[in-house]
């Protein structure tokens, strides 16, 4: 009986009133955890594709098809990327050097998009030092996290990846 009374009686909203001003910065937390896992796993990801494509740079499986190359080592990178990727946002830098001292990265330029300018796709040939850059974009929506990347408003956030490897001397 105690209880139903208690039940029955008057609170006064504190609870309510304690959850509408805790709710909204509960659930930004949550949501910005969530997209900071979300960015940590795209940059992984990325990192495990330009592997992957620069082994099959080594190994010669992309050079076979002289004038299909680019085509080959997109579709070889869509194989090795993840359910969460999209290879075709990805912005590849593939170079070739003879020598290790001749490797340079030159400086990324971009455009009002946030995508790269200057990159090219020269892979190559065997015994060769194959370079290989990569980037992708990434557009947070939870507030206050370009705050905390440190970029400016509408800047997109920017995973990136690289590998150096010395071609193998396939025939």
């Amino acid at each position: 009986m105690r209880s139903a009374n208690r039940l029955s009686g008057e609170e006064g909203g504190n609870v309510m009133i304690e959850f509408a001003l805790l709710a909204p910065v509960f659930f930004m937390l949550i949501m910005g955890l969530v997209e900071f896992v979300l960015f940590q796993y795209k940059s992984y990801a990325l990192n495990h594709i330009v592997y992957e494509a620069t082994r099959n740079l080594q190994t010669g499986e992309v050079q076979a098809e002289p004038n299909a190359m680019r085509q080959k080592f997109d579709e070889m990178c869509a194989e090795s990327a993840g359910p969460l990727m999209n290879c075709n946002d990805i912005s590849w830098d593939v170079r070739a050097y003879d020598e290790l001292n001749e490797i340079e990265y030159p400086p990324v330029e971009y455009d009002a998009n946030g995508l790269p300018t200057n990159f090219v796709f020269q892979p190559g040939g065997a015994n060769q030092y194959s370079v290989v850059r990569a980037t992708i974009r990434h557009s947070f929506v939870t507030p206050f996290m370009e705050k905390l990347f440190q970029m400016g408003p509408d800047q997109p956030a920017i995973a990136n990846a690289f590998c150096i490897v010395k071609n193998e001397p396939w025939t």
